[in-house]
């Protein structure tokens, strides 16, 4: 996994590319992806946030496999024991037994075992769920949190960000907070 030293973060959203990255990233910056990334931007992810609840495990296909780095890692949203006990999502008893094997055949579906693999704290994706309303955070933002939460000293770019998506999200809420963030500077739009 690509450390990060004095080097910038820059968080690439799943909207279609509307202008390169490629002359303004260099070797040492951290590209983060998350999901399935759009491949109309190019940059391949040195760190990859993944939404691996119930719903995503069945649903989300990660078809550009191509935009990842060999020694990437992986920044998964919750723990295996966070479904089962229904820590942030309320769904069926049945479903999160389920889970137990969805979710090991999911990795092993798209390779994910030869990455290194964490999970982002669950004090940054509680406090990133309180700040937007108690809702369940994007993954998009949740990547956010994690870096501004643990990597203080970087500087975060982010592009492609349109603040939509999965339902479920609290988009505008999520969109009036990144606009905060970009009037305080602690993310710079590019």
């Amino acid at each position: 996994m690509k450390q990060p030293l004095t080097h910038p973060f820059f968080i690439i959203g799943n909207a279609d590319e509307q202008q390169t990255l490629t002359e303004t990233v260099g070797a040492d910056d951290i590209i983060i992806r998350f999901n399935n990334p759009n491949p109309s931007c190019t940059l391949q992810a040195d760190w990859l946030f993944l939404a691996n609840g119930y719903t995503q495990c069945r649903k989300l296909q990660l078809t550009n496999q191509h935009l990842f780095k060999p020694d990437m890692a992986i920044f998964f949203r919750y723990f295996t024991a966070d479904i089962l006990y229904g820590h942030y999502q309320n769904i069926p008893y049945s479903r999160r037994l389920k889970y137990l094997f969805r979710f090991p055949s999911f990795k092993k579906r798209y390779q994910l075992n030869q990455y290194e693999q964490t999970v982002v704290a669950s004090d940054v994706y509680r406090h990133c769920a309180q700040i937007i309303g108690n809702r369940q955070p994007s993954t998009g933002l949740l990547a956010i949190y994690h870096i501004l939460a643990n990597h203080p000293q970087h500087t975060v770019f982010v592009h492609n960000f349109t603040n939509e998506g999965w339902v479920g999200h609290d988009w505008d809420g999520e969109r009036v907070l990144m606009q905060k963030l970009l009037q305080e500077q602690k993310i710079i739009a590019v």
